[in-house]
């Protein structure tokens, strides 16, 4: 019997890990729709017969495509809807996405019913979500955001030979005194050069989005099969005082059920909310797979 637990308790984590092959799965096909639609193909030619000179690791399409005045697919804009209210500020959905989980999920929130070694073991597993949480976050903030100065990403991509260069004939716009060219060599985030009229080009560009999707998706997925399924409780209660809990009696056996019970519109609630991130999530990485950076960025953002 014990052998037989233990196979199943072991077969979970296999398959789970197997999921995350959606990733590069996403980003090949991405890839692939890019080469044969005919809007990627029209859009691709108008940017090759621009100026620009081709880099093999300089941004592909989309780093550009606000320059273009031609009609391209809405996702493969910037400023479309999605990435400007979820992908641009995707961490805030993933961190109110987690918070519900922690909050109305039963392997986390309180029952009147509980002992004393069960109230432990519930706070014990959430602090263990709240380091799994912090730990990705951390990921994320260095890689995009701040690494002692400029991110990783985009000191990568300064050390790749990339600076900010002039997008548009700035002509007029920039003020007696102000000298240009070198004052946009001087800028190291992506964030500061396109603030001042630039373009960053020239170097690596890890993709940020692909990073950022990647990383919430799955922390939010594994998190969400984690919260909702009743056989991870056993789990964690398997050896010392929780594993004496469960054999108090049939009702502490079940606190998933008793949740459920008066909390099941919320916990399920939550659980949309979690999945509807994901799956936002993975579209807009498939559309990131179209539109935006080269092959070997995409999948170093990965």
């Amino acid at each position: 019997m014990l052998t037989t637990m233990a196979t199943s308790t072991a077969r979970p984590p296999a398959l789970l890990s197997a999921v995350l092959l959606v990733y590069p799965a996403t980003l090949l096909l991405g890839s692939l729709f890019s080469t044969i639609s005919p809007t990627a193909r029209h859009s691709r030619d108008q940017l090759s017969s621009s100026s620009q000179p081709a880099s093999p690791l300089a941004p592909s399409l989309a780093a550009d495509l606000y320059l273009s005045e031609g009609p391209v697919n809405y996702f493969a804009r910037k400023n479309n809807i999605f990435n400007v209210y979820f992908v641009k500020i995707g961490w805030l959905w993933t961190t109110a996405a987690f918070v519900s989980l922690l909050i109305f999920q039963p392997l986390y929130s309180s029952s009147r019913r509980e002992s004393s070694a069960q109230q432990e073991a519930r706070f014990r597993r959430t602090i263990q979500a709240i380091l799994r949480y912090a730990l990705i976050t951390t990921v994320w903030y260095l890689a995009t955001q701040w690494f002692f100065g400029p991110a990783i990403i985009d000191r990568g991509f300064v050390a790749t030979g990339g600076k900010c260069e002039r997008a548009l004939d700035e002509a007029g716009k920039m003020a007696a005194g102000q000298s240009s060219s070198t004052n946009l060599e001087t800028l190291f985030t992506a964030a500061t050069c396109k603030t001042a009229g630039g373009a960053w080009r020239g170097g690596h560009d890890i993709s940020g989005h692909v990073l950022m999707l990647v990383l919430a998706t799955g922390f939010l997925a594994f998190e969400a099969v984690g919260a909702s399924a009743p056989a991870c409780l056993s789990r964690f209660s398997s050896t010392g005082d929780a594993g004496r809990e469960r054999k108090s009696s049939d009702a502490d056996n079940t606190p998933v059920a008793d949740s459920t019970e008066t909390g099941g519109f919320a916990e399920t609630w939550s659980l949309r909310l979690v999945w509807g991130v994901v799956g936002l999530g993975w579209w807009m990485l498939f559309m990131t797979a179209i539109w935006f950076h080269t092959w070997l960025e995409k999948w170093s953002g990965t």
